[in-house]
């Protein structure tokens, strides 16, 4: 036929141990096509001979019936000389190849899988790892690209005959599936611990429960699930392997065995995950919205918040919070504890702050050292694993549904690496690394418009943490063929990512530039929702290194390319610094409370002030005289605008919390209380901030900002607080008047700007109320609000404003940068 030709049809995506090769050699069986298909590095080749329409026809329906876990990002056609097939073939993968690629996140467990876990019937059932073409972990497991199974851990457990036959069958659904394994060709779930005699005979009862199948086949599986049961039921606490690490695990409803885990975890206050069995489950213990429904659903499987109800579930893995973070399993060794035991506590592996644990020596060192505790309980009765190296640790991610939408809090398993799409006019060959912040640290790093978001690393306040988050700059650096040619970074000079940016750019002969924090927050949200014009910029968060050395937190900013501007503040307060006043909040509010008490006044311009009303009383604390006299004598004091200091110090203020046992909680707290009010239908005491235009003389240089003083806010407080008034109502009441304080600010800065689009950003906004009052107030005023939804506003995200800021500048879209 005359008209026929050949194509390569080049796709980019999620196209790689998705089974997206078998999908399109069984798609040209299907339309009687001949070619070939390959992997070339992170992308896929498809060659085909045939005519136009059929061809046209063809990729119509690969569009439209990729596997599920597929994403296709790009397509593009070239016609080639034409060339003969005889039939369709799969190439071995090839290295080669420089564009960006695209590895899938890991997969959760399929329903074919699951219900060939609970079929006796079926060679795979009970078996712990079992996975197919369309789930099973990826990201965790791979050395290089392309994902094939000599390329990833996979390659220490040689097929047996049976899983080969189905791998090499192009009809089965296992065929080219890299994760295929079966009780006979592992990995096998194993154990260590001690125990009585009469334990390992309880156990061992325990484990004949229900099984009727091959015993020689179950005895693989039925001895360490048994074990592990044995101790969940005896409110013991086990270490778990996952996908990408350990997990510490007990029943929510075992009073001793959380506190048992708190103990081990050192971890205080903090709320514990729930791990449920499915969405009815879910449903008996937590709200859940239709939103959020789709989010636990998604492959992902990540852990949402929500606002949970009246249940047997021990007020010992909440504590103060009005949310469970509750999840559903995501391999089938999860399923299987939970289909016994019930919903169970699944909390990363780790000690404190640290990083989560994910090689087997580490956590049989902990194990031995953990073990025993004074009294003679075990603190960590055993450890489940395996013999599958996880390659990159990987934390559950964290989402909540705000604003109707999904929002992530912490990035991590089933999102991580999957890149996001940056519009911009970049090549290939502009590739850059993002070091991000200290705390909640992340980083990206970037080839042409796709930024590679790294997994959630946690706080870098340790040296492991620190070279655990040098291993995987190295590691994705090689693995997505990333060599940078810029370094962008924090200002901060103390932050480890701002010192290590600074090494990397030395030994790579690389610019360094550097971008101030708040400003990386509000392109994070530039990034995400592609806005290409000029932003108000609304960033508050807990702290921030200022282009004046000053902490700021409680932003107004106008950003544009590289460019950014402050337009207005809370007002600098005087605080007494040092680690402690982080969790401090006490201390926060007597800062407050002190420059109140001695501000007489609030100076507009150099020839007009604002009188203020100054009827603070001292307080009646036996702390008070200490933090008087430091902020008297300027004994280790610093100059912030944190609106995140601001709510923890109205938390004490107001006498409903005053100290951070873990980040954030003064402010959770006060978000608690203003739920409360709501939820009795309490009015919210009428607060304002005082908003004026005028010179910061606190500043050196002569600019006009916006100021805004929280003054009256405390007089309102205290006046309520001697009159009795319901401190729910004081939590609304300061939560509305930061919302109307942002109005007002965005209405004076669209006057004098003329903008209306608005980021909002920021560990803050992870208020829900504070956001969702905020976003309808400013739509009521047909401003155009946008805020992150893929990164976390937390510090999580600034990697990606940083990111976002590097690929303007080498596009040429600069203003003020700070280029080493």
């Amino acid at each position: 036929m005359s008209d026929r030709k050949t194509v390569k049809i080049k796709i980019w995506g999620i196209v790689q141990g998705v089974g997206f090769r078998p999908f399109v050699a069984k798609l040209a069986d299907r339309f009687q096509m001949q070619g070939e298909v390959l992997n070339i590095g992170g992308l896929v080749d498809i060659i085909l001979t045939d005519t136009p329409d059929r061809i046209e026809r063809f990729i119509e329906a690969l569009k439209q019936e990729k596997p599920l876990p597929a994403e296709i990002v790009h397509i593009k056609i070239e016609e080639l000389e034409l060339r003969e097939f005889s039939g369709f073939t799969i190439l071995d993968s090839d290295e080669g190849d420089d564009e960006a690629a695209m590895i899938p996140a890991d997969l959760s467990i399929c329903p074919d899988c699951l219900a060939e876990l609970q079929d006796e019937k079926n060679p795979r059932y009970l078996h712990p790892f079992i996975s197919c073409m369309v789930c099973g972990p990826r990201y965790t497991i791979i050395d290089k690209i392309p994902y094939d199974r000599e390329n990833t851990a996979m390659i220490d457990f040689p097929m047996c005959d049976f899983c080969h036959e189905e791998y090499t069958d192009r009809n089965d659904r296992r065929y080219h599936a890299q994760t295929v394994s079966c009780h006979d060709c592992g990995p096998m779930l194993e154990f260590r611990l001690t125990g009585e005699k009469e334990e390992r005979q309880e156990a061992a009862s325990i484990g004949m429960i229900g099984i009727q199948a091959n015993q020689k086949t179950m005895e693989k599986v039925v001895t360490p699930i048994a074990w592990a049961v044995l101790q969940l039921l005896k409110e013991k606490v086990i270490a778990l392997k996952g996908v990408g690490g350990y997990n510490f695990v007990c029943s929510p409803f075992k009073e001793q065995a959380v506190k048992k885990l708190r103990r081990l975890k050192i971890r205080e206050e903090k709320p514990f995950a729930v791990m449920f069995r499915d969405m009815e489950q879910i449903s008996e213990y937590c709200h859940v919205s239709r939103e959020e429904e789709e989010l636990l659903l998604s492959n992902a499987k990540p852990i949402v918040l929500l606002e949970r109800k009246p249940s047997d579930i021990c007020r010992e893995v909440y504590k103060t919070s009005r949310y469970i973070g509750a999840f559903l399993p995501s391999m089938g060794l999860q399923f299987m504890l939970i289909d016994i035991c019930g919903p169970l506590i699944m909390t990363s592996a780790n000690l404190s702050d640290m990083p989560i644990i994910k090689d087997d020596e580490e956590m049989f060192e902990l194990q031995e050292k953990m073990d025993w505790e004074p009294d003679g309980e075990k603190l960590l009765s055993a450890v489940f694993y395996n013999e599958r190296k996880i390659r990159i640790r990987l934390d559950d991610s964290v989402v909540r549904v705000i604003d109707g939408q999904p929002q992530m809090i912490r990035r991590s398993k089933g999102y991580a690496p999957v890149p996001l799409y940056i519009n911009n006019k970049l090549t290939k060959q502009d590739m850059i690394l993002a070091t991000g912040g200290q705390l909640k640290s992340s980083f990206s790093l970037s080839k042409g418009p796709f930024a590679y978001i790294s997994q959630y690393l946690g706080d870098l306040d340790s040296r492991e943490a620190e070279r655990i988050y040098e291993e995987n700059v190295a590691r994705m650096s090689e693995l997505f063929r990333i060599q940078p040619k810029l370094v962008v970074s924090d200002l901060h000079p103390l932050y480890y990512t701002t010192k290590y940016a600074q090494q990397y750019a030395e030994q790579h002969g690389l610019e360094h530039l550097k971008v101030q924090h708040h400003h990386a927050h509000v392109a994070s949200v530039m990034a995400e929702h592609d806005l290409q014009t000029p932003v108000i910029g609304v960033s508050f968060d807990g702290t921030g290194y200022g282009t004046d050395g000053a902490i700021w937190g409680g932003e107004f900013l106008v950003c544009q390319g590289t460019d950014f501007r402050r337009v207005g503040h809370l007002e600098y307060i005087k605080m007494l610094g040092g680690d402690s006043s982080m969790k401090e909040g006490w201390k926060s509010a007597f800062s407050y409370l002190y420059h109140y008490r001695n501000q007489q006044e609030l100076r507009i311009n150099e020839d007009q002030v604002q009188a203020t009303q100054n009827n603070l009383k001292e307080p009646e604390d036996s702390r008070w005289p200490t933090v008087k006299a430091g902020l008297d004598h300027n004994i280790n004091t610093i100059n912030s605008s944190s609106m995140g200091r601001l709510f923890d110090g109205i938390a004490a203020f107001a006498g409903i919390h005053d100290w951070n046992r873990y980040e954030g909680e003064c402010a959770i707290m006060l978000e608690n209380a203003a739920a409360e009010a709501i939820e009795e239908g309490l009015e919210p005491l009428d607060m304002a901030f005082d908003i004026v235009e005028g010179k910061d003389i606190a500043e050196s240089e002569a600019s006009r900002r916006i100021l805004i003083s929280a003054k009256p806010i405390f007089h309102h407080a205290e006046e309520a607080r001697r009159e009795g008034i319901h401190r729910g109502r004081i939590a609304l009441g300061f939560h509305y008047a930061v919302a109307n304080m942002i109005l007002e600010v965005c209405r004076l800065i669209r006057k004098s700007e003329g903008l209306s689009t608005v980021a909002l950003t920021g560990g803050v906004f992870q208020n829900k109320i504070l956001m969702e009052r905020t976003l309808a107030l400013l739509r009521s005023e047909n401003f155009h609000p946008y805020y992150n939804v893929s990164v976390g506003p937390n510090d999580g995200g600034i990697c990606l404003g940083q990111n976002l800021v590097g690929m303007r500048y080498l596009t040429g879209i600069q203003h003020n940068v700070n280029i080493e």
